[in-house]
């Protein structure tokens, strides 16, 4: 069985489990942009204000990548290890969603601000410092969601049906997901630590003129 097969095996499987993860997520990203929509004139104004000075200190200052991989890094290990060991809890799948709607809330809320910043003009900064590294960090946050509600439901079921405790061939599955899974995530942070910010440079330099 090819990868592919798998993955469609593993959606036929759990497509009540990817219907949920996507369904929170993409209700947190709605009420992050509803957020920034109604947000009060004077705290728009102030964030704005940030975000400006934010990137012109892009454009002056060399970028610390060391520095920028640590923070990627350090905001992100601490929430994956949660999802994660939530999976062996079983009361760890509605905790798992309430992650999702918080990071689907916390990218519609830096996306939406961005496209709003400079008179509306912001697209391509959002596009360029949001998109890349999400278009895999996305696909990352849902599999390992998903991973973890698996785990909970086996649990859930070995503790009060009498279900079947994890064998040596599942939990090896589950080892090669989570392998498949993190390689999106590395490649995701390399994105964003050594691709985007160049793009952000482009963009501020030469499409807002910012110096």
């Amino acid at each position: 069985m090819n990868l592919i097969e798998k993955m469609n095996t593993n959606f036929k499987e759990n497509n009540f489990f990817y219907l949920m993860v996507l369904t929170f997520f993409f209700v947190g990203i709605l009420l992050g942009a509803y957020t920034i929509k109604y947000m009060d004139g004077v705290d728009a104004k102030d964030l704005s204000d940030y975000f400006t000075s934010f990137v012109k200190s892009i454009n002056n200052q060399e970028i610390k990548t060391n520095e920028l991989l640590f923070s990627i890094i350090k905001n992100n290990i601490l929430i994956i290890i949660l999802i994660i060991a939530l999976g062996f809890t079983i009361f760890g799948a509605p905790l798992v969603l309430i992650i999702d709607l918080i990071k689907g809330y916390t990218l519609g809320y830096t996306f939406s601000f961005l496209i709003t910043t400079f008179e509306g003009k912001g697209i391509w900064i959002a596009l360029t410092s949001t998109i890349p590294q999400n278009l895999l960090y996305i696909p990352f946050f849902v599999g390992i969601s998903i991973i973890s509600l698996e785990l909970s439901s086996v649990k859930v079921k070995e503790k009060f049906f009498g279900g079947a405790r994890f064998n040596k061939n599942v939990l090896n599955g589950l080892v090669m997901k989570l392998s498949f899974f993190f390689v999106l995530f590395i490649l995701g942070v390399f994105i964003e630590c050594y691709i985007s910010p160049g793009l952000m440079k482009i963009v501020i330099t030469n499409v807002y003129k910012i110096t």
